[in-house]
């Protein structure tokens, strides 16, 4: 494999998910203390298989498991896996490695098995990384819905301690009205006009009953929109619907496809 094939295999591993594969945890809920924003497990596998194909890839794990006691003083498991992914292809009944990565994953859980599954999920999503799948989760910029929706901040008020001076050194008096500090609002988030999840399944379905390989259609997108289909706004996303059914509707996709994918 030569180095722009390797480029562009690892444009089309790091290619941005669709909203449905984003979860996002709330820390006030999981008793955590910190809210996360990541990519389901599915979703990363699948990336995996329709990128590299069924048999492209492995994976190698070691997982250590131990009884602990939770901080509450309930009985846990704590889990570490360590995996390794190889890419390559079988030849002759061998698997050829070309690339690999390693990753560690924890988890703890009231349960055995959940501990050993939290923790391999964790590290075959950190490992894919390496490769480019999933990688928003860990530079922070997975989507653009970060932004808190939750409206303005309610304001906070101060009271002005009382004085402690003694009473008897001055005249008495009525205390002092409570001094009132309002914090500033936080401005709402804009709007979100990015497409949605069933537009985008949508132009993925269309573009295979028309024949598109997955890299001639973001290129044909990328060409006409500026963007990734992932980021398409919702009147791109229907224009580029309309266009594609009509095409599917005519029975023929040759005016879409890019130069040399004819046939």
């Amino acid at each position: 494999m030569t180095h722009e094939e390797k480029k562009k295999l690892y444009a089309a591993l790091a290619a941005p998910f669709a909203e449905e594969a984003v979860e996002r945890t709330d820390g006030r809920v999981t008793g955590k203390g910190y809210s996360t924003v990541g990519l389901k497990y599915q979703f990363v596998v699948n990336r995996m298989n329709e990128v590299l194909g069924l048999g492209g890839w492995r994976v190698h794990r070691t997982i250590r498991t131990k009884e602990i006691t939770t901080a509450k003083g309930r009985p846990a498991y704590e889990s570490v896996a360590e995996v390794t992914i190889e890419l390559g292809e079988w030849i002759d009944g061998n698997f050829v490695a070309w690339a690999d990565a390693v990753a560690d994953g924890g988890h703890v859980s009231m349960s055995e098995p959940d501990s050993i599954k939290g923790s391999y999920t964790n590290a075959v999503k950190k490992c894919c990384a390496f490769f480019g799948v999933g990688r928003q989760a860990y530079e922070g910029t997975l989507d653009d819905d970060n932004v808190p929706q939750d409206g303005d901040v309610a304001p906070v008020t101060h009271v002005a301690p009382p004085s402690s001076a003694p009473v008897a050194q001055r005249p008495a008096s009525p205390p002092p009205p409570p001094v009132v500090q309002t914090l500033p609002t936080r401005p709402s988030a804009p709007p979100r006009n990015r497409l949605t999840s069933k537009q985008l399944a949508a132009i993925w379905a269309i573009a295979r009953k028309l024949g598109f390989e997955q890299q001639a259609l973001r290129q044909m997108v990328k060409s006409k929109f500026n963007a990734q289909p992932e980021f398409l706004t919702r009147d791109q996303a229907s224009a580029l619907i309309g266009s594609l059914a009509q095409e599917a509707g005519n029975g023929h996709a040759d005016e879409m496809r890019q130069p040399g994918e004819e046939g």
